[in-house]
């Protein structure tokens, strides 16, 4: 599973290294490669709107703010958030691609929610399930957050017994899915998997983050199905903390090489080459 990473961002590397030569659709001559035409054309006439909780800017709520773009909108809107705590339920649905989230870089603001899978919702009174409990869920192209706090990306457990940190459905082997964490920080009161996994190929990659000792010594729960224990990938690079050590850690739990880790800290993992812009 770690080879099949490396060896595409190898490919990747040899693709943009000839385009030199012999350029392509979306790589330039200088083998970088180009931004999506879509996101090109919106970036030509870019709105820009604001949210401010004192009642100074466009909006006093970041989802009043995406209540006024209009479906497929074919313009970059770029939301700037001023500081503060939004606790808002935040649903990027696929009709409003070219979407991007300012903070302000010396007092990001955040968002907060705090529903669970288990969560029951107001509309018909049934639990909300894995998929619609997020703070914030993005369904659409092109969205980008700068200088931004969700409060997933500070990784507080507050679970009475055991939970994970993820749960990643990758089914086969050939998904380019995954997550990867980095410069991220686990704390917490309650005891927690980094994973477990929610599908026969599930990858997840924490590097660079600092874990307390919250994290279960094993680490890594295959969730009861041992035949996942081969094509699982789950990978810590460079981590600290007291939580990271790795003694007690599942044997099929990896510790990456910097050649293994390359393929996901950097924005190849997600082609950040053809859409991340700044505003």
């Amino acid at each position: 599973m770690v080879s099949w990473n490396i060896d595409n961002h190898r490919r990747r590397a040899i693709l943009e290294a000839k385009s030199i030569v012999q350029p392509h659709a979306g790589i330039s001559t200088s083998g970088k490669v180009n931004l999506d035409d879509k996101l090109r054309k919106a970036e030509m006439h870019n709105v820009s709107i604001t949210v401010n909780q004192n009642g100074t800017g466009d909006f006093k709520t970041i989802v009043k703010a995406l209540k006024s773009i209009p479906p497929h909108n074919t313009r970059r809107f770029i939301i700037v958030i001023k500081p503060g705590v939004y606790r808002e339920k935040i649903v990027i649905p696929r009709t409003l691609p070219f979407i991007t989230f300012l903070g302000d870089s010396i007092d990001p603001p955040i968002i907060i929610g705090n529903d669970t899978a288990s969560s029951v919702s107001g509309k018909d009174g049934m639990p909300l399930k894995t998929f619609q409990s997020a703070t914030v869920g993005v369904d659409a192209n092109h969205f980008i957050a700068i200088n931004m706090k969700f409060e997933n990306c500070h990784l507080n457990s507050i679970a009475n017994k055991m939970a994970s940190l993820t749960a990643q459905k990758r089914s086969n082997s050939s998904l380019e899915s995954g997550f990867s964490f980095k410069d991220c920080v686990v704390t917490g009161s309650g005891l927690v998997y980094p994973g477990r996994a929610w599908g026969d190929y599930s990858r997840v990659v924490f590097s660079y983050t600092i874990v307390v000792k919250v994290v279960l010594p094993q680490g890594w729960s295959d969730w009861g199905d041992q035949k996942r224990d081969t094509k699982v990938l789950y990978g810590e690079y460079k981590c600290s903390g007291p939580g990271a050590t790795f003694t007690g850690r599942v044997p099929w739990a990896r510790i990456l090489t910097d050649e293994e880790a390359m393929p996901f800290i950097e924005t190849y993992y997600i082609d950040g080459d053809t859409w991340l812009i700044t505003p």
